[in-house]
């Protein structure tokens, strides 16, 4: 005898659901941080590799040339400053002596002479004013030969990133190759990992399949072939990881469709009765879809589409309390028998008489 599946309460569904959720995101997240674990493995350093692989004296002459750079570019800034506070007091002093020379040009209208004060301010302002010009021009003379000395060592310096570019090309295609074998490493590693993993949660997917544990196998597999294509996606390039992705989805396609073909051809007895069930419940041969007409149904005519929409027939009762078997005119299968036990008419495909409940069963296949 066939032990009974128990779905369980709506709540209870509904928890397993939720819970075997949260097993599967859990694993994808422990999975996560053990191959970002596996990251951590070092690979080859393009920085050290330079300073192994370049000339020493490229490098020395590359470090003396930025020095020397941030040194003119600080004295340019200071000079620039220098400049334009001569600069600030030169216009400062200009508009003194302006002044100053109104003052004596209303003195000399007014045939009167400037104070002794104003005659000495006039005389100091005009001497600032150019020793500040002399000054400006030396700033100007001091700062044209900082920036041409900023353009020689801008162009050495143009040559020396030339010819570290030209001795670093070889290094710089190396530390690829180098890159790119550790890449395949790390994903080695992680597949070393998850693969194992990937094929025990194959296994107990097929042979948990429908079973109590299913649920449970379901997340463990979901989370764990996530992560392989994730970790693939990582590491495979693209065109590689293309190909993969569309064999691996050509390989499960396949597999469920001849699944599904064995098993219209040797179906399983659960499926059978769930088959038949179904086919009853309509009005339907399970056999072969033909109406079944009998009872107050005898001759009426429907289809799967108009079924729900048929109004309920109306009978009489003391009609309806005589049942008789009934054999499908189309595919010749009997589908209403005698109880053996009670003697009243049952369903002949499945497993209980509806009157008695004996559970003798008249076994048939469908042929394929």
């Amino acid at each position: 005898m066939k032990t009974k599946k128990h779905r369980g309460s709506f709540m209870l569904r509904f928890m397993v659901f939720g819970f075997s959720v949260a097993v599967g995101l859990l694993a994808f997240w422990l999975l996560g941080y053990i191959v970002r674990d596996i990251d951590r493995v070092q690979g080859p350093n393009y920085n050290q590799m330079l300073d192994e692989g370049l000339p020493k004296k490229l490098q020395d002459e590359r470090q003396l040339l930025a020095a020397q750079l941030v040194n003119l570019n600080q004295q340019i800034a200071s000079t620039e400053r220098r400049r334009k506070l001569t600069t600030q007091t030169t216009r400062d002093s200009q508009q003194t002596i302006n002044q100053l020379l109104e003052l004596k040009r209303n003195a000399d209208e007014n045939a009167t002479s400037l104070s002794e004060g104003q005659q000495s301010a006039l005389t100091d302002s005009l001497q600032l004013f150019l020793a500040n010009q002399s000054q400006t021009q030396t700033l100007n003379a001091e700062l044209s030969d900082l920036n041409d000395q900023l353009d020689d060592i801008q162009e050495k310096q143009r040559a020396n990133g030339d010819a570290i570019t030209r001795e670093s090309r070889p290094i710089a295609d190396e530390y690829d190759a180098l890159a790119e074998q550790h890449q395949w490493k790390l994903a080695a590693y992680k597949l070393a990992l998850l693969i194992p993993l990937l094929l025990i949660c194959g296994w107990l997917f097929v042979r948990q399949a429908g079973g109590t544990y299913a649920m449970l196998v379901y997340a463990l597999s979901g989370a764990v072939a996530a992560r392989v294509l994730l970790v693939m996606h990582d590491h495979f390039p693209a065109i590689y990881f293309k190909y993969i992705l569309i064999l691996l989805s050509l390989a499960i396609a396949t597999g469920v469709l001849i699944r599904l073909l064995r098993l219209i051809a040797r179906p399983s007895r659960d499926w059978l009765l769930r088959q038949y069930r179904e086919a009853y419940a309509h009005f339907f041969c399970p056999i072969c879809d033909y109406p079944i007409q009998r009872g107050p149904l005898k001759f009426a005519v429907w289809t799967r589409r108009s079924l729900k929409k048929r109004t309920p027939v109306s009978f009489d009762s003391d009609a309806a309390a005589v049942d008789q078997p009934y054999t499908c005119p189309c595919c010749e299968t009997t589908l209403f028998h005698a109880c053996e036990k009670c003697g009243g008419v049952r369903h002949s495909l499945l497993p209980a008489c509806e009157k008695c409940g004996a559970g003798t069963v008249v076994e048939q296949e469908v042929e394929a």
